[in-house]
């Protein structure tokens, strides 16, 4: 494999990756403009999660034509491959959660509720920029890599402890069924964003082993 071939995958899954780090920066927006009880934001910014996914979605498919007529060895094509899958499924989480914060936004919660999902928002955001970083840095020694790696597993586990605490709270809240079917699946979505990034991340240890 040449040089060149290498130089445009890393090119594309630089761009995949930072579509994907907008698309999750639109849904942090969308959570604050949510919390906010500001309809016309949200609506605006969920739409805007939206698209981001399907521009990510084209680069993706992207990579994988790049891949498929490379002559990158097996095992590293298939690296490639989980690493831009585990990365778009943060963007196609992103919109999910965004279309049920649209189904929520009349929803009557409590405002510690609120500014912890926006919370766990804002540090999915930041888990993201920490794997952008890493990829944007995948010709370059080993050494910040592994430090964003390790960066995005904290802020995973920070995720997880607000998610707890929040699944633990909404039981005490006096929601209808539907209120609180919707308000958990909303919370285990959010929380799932930051699962997905750590996924990706952690690729790029296997990477570390493979090239």
């Amino acid at each position: 494999m040449t040089e060149t071939e290498l130089d445009k995958i890393h090119t594309i899954l630089i761009a995949h990756s930072e579509k994907v780090m907008m698309a999750v920066h639109a849904l942090k927006r969308a959570s604050e403009a949510w919390s906010q009880g500001d309809r016309d934001s949200l609506e605006q910014l969920v739409e805007q999660v939206s698209n981001l996914e399907k521009e990510a979605d084209t680069l993706r498919r992207s990579v994988a034509r790049e891949l498929s007529r490379s002559s990158l060895a097996h095992a590293k094509t298939e690296l490639f491959r989980r690493l831009v899958h585990q990365t778009d499924d943060v963007a196609d989480t992103a919109k999910r959660a965004g279309r049920f914060l649209l189904i929520i936004q009349d929803l009557l919660l409590p405002p510690e509720a609120k500014r912890d999902l926006v919370k766990m928002t804002s540090l999915s955001q930041e888990a993201m920029a920490g794997l952008a970083e890493a990829i944007q840095n995948l010709a370059e020694p080993p050494e910040r890599r592994i430090e964003m790696v390790a960066r995005v597993s904290d802020l995973e586990e920070a995720v997880d402890d607000i998610e707890f605490k929040m699944q633990h709270e909404a039981s005490k809240l006096h929601l209808d069924n539907w209120s609180t079917v919707i308000f958990w699946r909303l919370i285990i979505i959010i929380s799932s964003i930051a699962d997905h990034i750590e996924d990706a991340a952690d690729e790029l240890l296997a990477y570390e082993g493979e090239l």
